[in-house]
């Protein structure tokens, strides 16, 4: 195992590659011909990217086209970074200075077309395919997630599923529940229960890193709730939307049906300190307003990359207006994160970033229990799935035991 994990990481380094590449047509021909072996049978073995330093990495592509640009978490998946071509060839490359623990997710425009970059085997997956993965020399991957980082999606195996009749939403929910190794009917479990349940499953990998952490012994045995909300990656009405935009009959659903449909069912512990809501973006929002406005069920939040700029700031006002709730937060953002939604959301509530850290600034002012993270990441499954293993030893470790 320790070969195959120093395999995953073997860096391709190379100073100086982007100075060769732009002064190609100065290079002698026998230099630029062991340059181009050199480039090519790395991309074929996909030793790749080049890393020039630490904060310094080099893009190739190689193939017949007009154009190659970059789109990614750099620009908030808006402005497209153009490649040079390399003396009229059909080779082309970017060079990118970034944070040297930064990890950005991209595709390559070829001529129009979003592609993943060939050459790159690293992929993270999200609700519409797959996305290419750049981590930098100092980013630190979780060994848990090795065998996952090329593409695999999570599974469903072990998990009990439920459809939950209409009530207060007058529409069905799909719910799936996760037991803990040895789960015994004569014990009492804390819970954690996950907005976007499905894609908290297949692309956050969350049972497959619970269990992990289960039988690792960094925390304790819980249960978990994966909800998935109507309409799935759908437009259609109702969807995570319609319900995580600070519902109250949302609310009431999971506060008043779903958390006791799990209580009557499930060996739990029957208080609001034994609960966590967890959700991303959307959901961290409604993660964190369940937390506030029902403190009667659930004293712990966390959020990955909150919408906290919804409906004009929305909960952040409520938040700083009303009396400090008895509540324990966790919220993590990426700087990559200052124009999320730029083709769906209002102009002016693009920047996760900035609106997660107003939120920190009023959790300081009004003395709340909380746990704020940033890391130099983009608006991904592949940021969360990476720090969901953090927040869930926070909470649910040796330390920070639910009780």
């Amino acid at each position: 195992m320790e070969t195959e994990t120093k395999q995953i990481f073997n860096q391709n380094n190379f100073e100086g590659l982007s100075d060769s590449l732009e002064n190609w047509n100065a290079l002698t021909g026998e230099n630029r011909e062991s340059l181009l072996e050199y480039i090519l049978s790395s991309l074929v073995r996909q030793n790749y990217p080049f890393y020039e330093s630490e904060s310094k990495i080099v893009l190739v592509y190689k193939g017949k086209a007009q154009t190659v640009e970059l789109l990614s978490d750099i620009t908030g998946w808006t402005d497209q970074i153009r490649f040079k071509q390399v003396g009229g060839s059909d080779l082309f490359y970017l060079k990118i200075e970034l944070e040297p623990d930064a990890r950005i997710q991209y595709l390559l425009v070829v001529d129009g077309n979003a592609i993943v970059d060939p050459a790159n085997k690293f992929k993270s997956l999200h609700g519409l395919g797959a996305m290419s993965e750049l981590a930098m020399p100092n980013y630190e991957r979780h060994p848990y997630l090795n065998e996952f980082l090329f593409g695999s999606e999570g599974s469903y195996d072990d998990l009990v599923r439920h459809i939950l009749p209409f009530g207060v939403l007058r529409y069905d929910h799909e719910v799936h529940i996760y037991l803990p190794p040895e789960y015994s009917a004569k014990m009492k479990y804390p819970t954690v229960y996950f907005h976007d349940g499905a894609d908290y499953i297949r692309f956050a990998l969350a049972p497959y890193s619970i269990n992990r952490l289960i039988t690792g012994k960094k925390i304790e045995p819980c249960i978990a709730v994966f909800v998935t909300p109507p309409n799935l990656h759908q437009p259609e009405e109702p969807n995570r939307s319609t319900e995580y935009g600070m519902n109250e009959d949302y609310v009431k659903f999971f506060c008043d049906e779903l958390v006791p449909f799990v209580d009557s069912n499930y060996s739990t512990i029957r208080s609001e300190k034994s609960r966590l809501v967890v959700g991303d973006s959307y959901a961290g929002l409604i993660s964190f307003y369940i937390a506030f406005s029902r403190t009667d069920v659930f004293a712990n939040a966390y959020s990955q990359s909150g919408y906290f700029s919804f409906n004009n700031d929305r909960l952040m006002k409520l938040m700083n207006e009303q009396p400090t709730k008895p509540i324990r937060l966790y919220f993590d953002i990426g700087t990559y994160e200052e124009k999320v939604g730029a083709d769906f959301l209002p102009s002016g509530e693009l920047d996760f970033t900035n609106a997660n850290k107003k939120l920190r600034e009023i959790l300081l002012y009004k003395d709340y229990d909380f746990k704020f993270k940033e890391y130099h990441e983009g608006h991904t499954w592949g940021n969360w799935r990476r720090h969901l293993i953090d927040g869930l030893i926070y909470f649910f470790g040796n330390k920070g035991k639910l009780k």
